[in-house]
């Protein structure tokens, strides 16, 4: 293990660990949050969440009988486990929450950080820079709500895009835990604020969708997102931090450092971090094909859907088997009539009788 941490491999030279103010041991915090995040995702789902999906969706709406309080204590015992189109729409807004949280806090934190608005200063200093509580916080939490995203992708609905997901949070982790261990904690945090920028108005944006089904207010939400999304992730994540990263960073870490070497001189980590940002911007690239079909879908007069699940359908199985017992129930009623409606219906059959006879040819004379 000394020779896996030995400095020149991770840090600048004539640099040593104990210089770094960020330590590597902080990154047991995280773990250790993962377990009470999913917990209280399964509390604020199974209260907060119920109560706005029991008044404000129909997702319980084959389930006459039950209560507000019923429908809380199924999902806090069992129901976070489910298949059903509620435990959906909870997934959803559970998420819509943390980021909203994450966004606002993290602007919070870090409006007056001089590195919010001149990238540059992400490296100038380094790898010195001090880190703030609320920097740590900031980062322990984040950090922890993905180790608690990959927790809970055994008992979430699985979308179209799965793999893409877990890759994506892997690639995630190790870009906060890497980061975090050389102190490269300031383009870290632009990295996370402006990408849940984009994840606010997505799961808002389905939110809506799934409250009454509004089209016009699901499409301007989609419009919302779609600017964010362009904006962030395909332009300022690209061209101003990744740019930076690639162009500023090497000299201003060390005077003769390479990021393109091949023969990958030391310090080795830095480079890592930085194909590894390459490697999300891939990931972004994937998605936006994918954001770009439901645009065209919603500009030919369709309704803007779920970015992440394009090939699933709205509804799962329970709700498409209560919609065929409807059916298979309409369908009976109109078989079989009241007694009080004999009449009635004599008469229709009679009239069905006559009109088939008017309609029947008349036989060629000969």
């Amino acid at each position: 293990m000394s020779y896996f941490w030995h400095e020149p491999y991770w840090l600048p030279r004539n640099v040593t660990w104990p210089e770094v103010p960020s330590k590597f041991a902080d990154l047991l915090v995280p773990i250790y949050l993962a377990i009470p995040l999913v917990i209280i995702r399964i509390i604020w789902e199974s209260t907060v969440g119920v109560t706005y999906l029991y008044f404000r969706t129909n997702a319980y709406a084959s389930r006459k009988n039950i209560t507000l309080l019923g429908c809380m204590w199924e999902h806090m015992t069992g129901g976070f486990a489910s298949l059903s189109r509620a435990k959906k729409i909870l997934e959803c807004f559970w998420r819509f929450s943390y980021y909203t949280f994450a966004f606002l806090y993290g602007l919070y934190v870090m409006i007056d950080a001089s590195w919010l608005y001149d990238v540059k200063q992400c490296w100038i200093g380094y790898p010195f820079h001090p880190v703030p509580n609320t920097i740590w916080w900031y980062y322990m939490i984040e950090t922890g709500f993905y180790y608690s995203l990959l927790i809970g992708s055994y008992f979430d609905v699985r979308r179209s895009d799965f793999w893409q997901l877990m890759v994506h949070h892997v690639i995630t982790i190790f870009l906060l835990s890497s980061s975090w261990t050389i102190n490269f904690v300031r383009v870290g945090t632009l990295i996370l604020l402006s990408h849940d920028v984009s994840d606010v108005f997505l799961e808002g944006g389905k939110l809506v969708r799934y409250d009454a089904h509004n089209k016009n207010m699901t499409n301007f939400m989609f419009v919302l997102f779609f600017t964010s999304w362009v904006l962030t992730r395909l332009i300022y994540y690209p061209f101003v931090v990744i740019r930076s990263a690639v162009t500023e960073a090497a000299a201003l870490i060390q005077p003769d450092y390479v990021i393109w070497d091949m023969g990958l001189s030391p310090p080795y980590a830095p480079r890592l971090i930085v194909f590894a940002l390459i490697a999300l911007f891939f990931l972004h690239i994937f998605w936006t094909f994918i954001i770009l079909r439901i645009a065209i879908r919603t500009t030919t007069g369709g309704q803007a859907k779920d970015v992440r699940s394009d090939s699933d359908s709205d509804y799962d199985e329970e709700e498409m088997a209560r919609r065929e017992r409807t059916r298979l129930l309409k369908k009976k009623k109109n078989k079989v009539s009241p007694v009080t409606d004999h009449d009635d219906s004599d008469e229709e059959e009679e009239a069905k009788a006559d009109g088939k006879a008017r309609h029947r040819r008349a036989p060629r004379k000969e």
